[in-house]
């Protein structure tokens, strides 16, 4: 028996028969050409953009009958790969330039590209790295004439076993109904872990040498709860895990059960439940879990792939968007990325702290064409749809009432080119700067909603970062700093009566749910995925009992204290809630 530590990145507990499948890099070539064999091996770069563009058509086609319309954007990403020039172009550049084989062009800019990915400090930004090398190699098989198969031979309920799995990949072994797979590379918020968490199939990815190891035919143990790998284990632990696996089944069918229940507390409360997303086929999951609609759709996703984005782009994408939201209300959240986060196709300076520098919805301002012509793309989207739209990173009033002014930009533009667009829309701000929830009272006055971003208000309010492995200790949202500018918000909201949400991932965290039901928030938005725990928890709890909750809270005078009253009130109320 083997036992091996990776990133539990799809929850679920599964025990299959290994396939392991040899998606390992593709062996080719490395020449120097005659300058008279440029045209040739451009041209070969363009059979191959070809024969990549087919198979991956097929592909999406496929995952239409499997998935939903939704699922189809992970390919188009491929597809827009496929079309940049900052990946086909500079391959070709370099044939030219260097007199290098297709192939070698190919490996060698797409590397560099992908480095610049995965050079950046945010997780999401080097995983799409990722995305750079999946499609070279699909385009290196072409080239090298390995093709690629279409992986019929994997087998019904096994546990594939890869050194990586693109969303394609993963696409055609679903067909066969796999029971999970674990791999080499990847991380919690790759395309094909997001599918994995879509589909509740369960998934252990960054285990790094598993591929090697493992062989077909190998009994395997899936934890995607504790992302460990088991690899032929003993009978003892074999019938625990089987035991675990049944008990998952029906810990998953209890909470399906509930999808189509009212989201309201014991006591008679109702609690709307919305979704994060950042791509569109994650809305497949948030309409399968019942969710109130969208709360807060992220626009980076967009602009990190393709750089800064065409207006009819961004409208196509949208539109899908609010269409697959089948008529539930879609918060969209301008851009809020910036400094090194950026696409190296989009400007942007040089700054020793860009954290705290030019980004989110001042970087907008200070591209203004650029931000008009991404509310012009949301105008045009709100036709098909209840759109409602959210600035970022707002520190106070005069920043506000300036992205009030380009909004009414964008707006006059289109009326001037009679291009329909919804002229009722709801324009509010994220509140997760403390300057902006201190003044909540005067903001509250001239938006129409507000939303806690409580991922930055809690970072930029007690000075930590929480993937910092010194300070993480430190990130407590039940610090009565945390809890008095909660309520300041709430209360604000309720006075101006507008409406108030919080978005960050307390929110979709049952720990802290009864402290939000007790300070009186009714709208929470969360990962699809959390949507039926936190359903399953509200119906159980009492807002008389989190509301006496939150008052011995605020009495407590650390955060470790209020931290162990919050564990102990969840322990007596929140009975089924975790899977163990």
């Amino acid at each position: 028996m083997k036992i091996y530590k990776g990133i539990g990145s799809s929850e679920g507990v599964s025990i299959g028969k290994c396939y392991l499948l040899d998606r390992l890099k593709v062996s080719f070539q490395k020449r120097r050409i005659e300058p008279d064999e440029i045209g040739s091996e451009c041209a070969r770069i363009d059979a191959a953009v070809a024969d990549a563009t087919a198979y991956i058509e097929k592909v999406r086609e496929m995952g239409r009958d499997t998935y939903s319309e939704s699922h189809s954007m992970i390919f188009d990403v491929y597809l827009m790969l496929l079309r940049d020039e900052m990946l086909i172009g500079k391959s070709k550049e370099l044939v030219r330039n260097s007199l290098v084989n297709a192939e070698q062009a190919l490996h060698n800019t797409g590397r560099e590209l992908s480095r610049v990915f995965q050079r950046a400090d945010d997780e999401y930004l080097r995983e799409r790295g990722n995305d750079v090398v999946h499609i070279v190699q699909k385009l290196l098989r072409f080239l090298t004439g390995e093709g690629y198969d279409i992986l019929e031979q994997v087998e019904e309920n096994s546990v594939v076993v890869s050194y990586d799995l693109s969303p394609s990949d993963t696409t055609h072994i679903l067909k066969k109904k796999i029971k999970g797979f674990a791999t080499d590379l990847g991380s919690k918020i790759s395309h094909t872990s997001i599918l994995a968490r879509s589909l509740g199939l369960p998934a252990v990815v960054g285990l790094e040498d598993i591929s090697k190891i493992a062989e077909s035919g190998d009994t395997i143990i899936l934890d995607g709860f504790e992302g460990v790998v088991i690899i032929n284990p003993d009978a003892e632990t074999l019938e625990k895990y089987a035991t675990k696996e049944r008990r998952y089944r029906e810990y998953i069918t209890a909470l399906e059960n509930l999808r189509d229940t009212e989201v309201r507390t014991a006591d008679g409360v109702d609690v709307y439940l919305y979704s994060n997303v950042e791509l569109n086929d994650e809305i497949h999951l948030s309409n399968l879990n019942n969710s109130s609609g969208v709360g807060l759709y992220r626009t980076e996703y967009i602009y990190l792939q393709h750089g800064d984005v065409s207006e009819e782009q961004q409208f196509q994408i949208l539109k899908e968007a609010v269409e697959l939201n089948s008529g539930k209300p879609t918060t969209i959240r301008t851009f809020d990325l910036g400094g090194e986060k950026l696409s190296e196709e989009m400007p942007h300076p040089k700054e020793q702290n860009p954290v705290m520098g030019l980004r989110a919805v001042r970087y907008s301002l200070r591209f203004r064409e650029f931000f008009i012509r991404q509310l012009r793309a949301i105008l045009r989207a709100s036709v098909y749809g209840d759109i409602k739209i959210m600035f970022p990173m707002i520190s106070g009033l005069h920043e506000y009432r300036k992205v009030r002014e380009v909004y009414e930009s964008a707006k006059k533009s289109l009326r001037a080119e009679g291009i329909p667009f919804a002229d009722n829309i709801k324009l509010g701000i994220m509140v997760e700067l403390p300057s902006i929830a201190i003044i909540s009272g005067l903001i509250a006055r001239e938006v129409d909603f507000m939303s806690v971003g409580t991922n930055d208000l809690i970072q930029y309010t007690l000075g930590i970062d929480r993937n910092n492995e010194y300070v993480a200790y430190l990130y407590r949202p039940a610090h009565p700093a945390i809890l008095t500018l909660l309520n300041t918000i709430i209360t604000a909201a309720r006075k101006e009566g507008i409406d108030c949400s919080v978005c960050g991932e307390i929110a979709g965290e049952p720990r802290y749910i009864p402290i939000l039901l007790g300070l009186g928030y009714r709208q929470l938005s969360m990962s699809p995925a959390h949507i039926l725990r936190a359903k399953k928890l509200i119906k159980q709890l009492k807002v008389h009992d989190c509301e006496h909750l939150v008052a011995d809270l605020m009495k407590c005078d650390t955060s470790v204290l209020a931290e162990e009253k919050v564990t102990a009130f969840l322990e007596s109320q929140g009975e089924g809630i975790f899977f163990s």
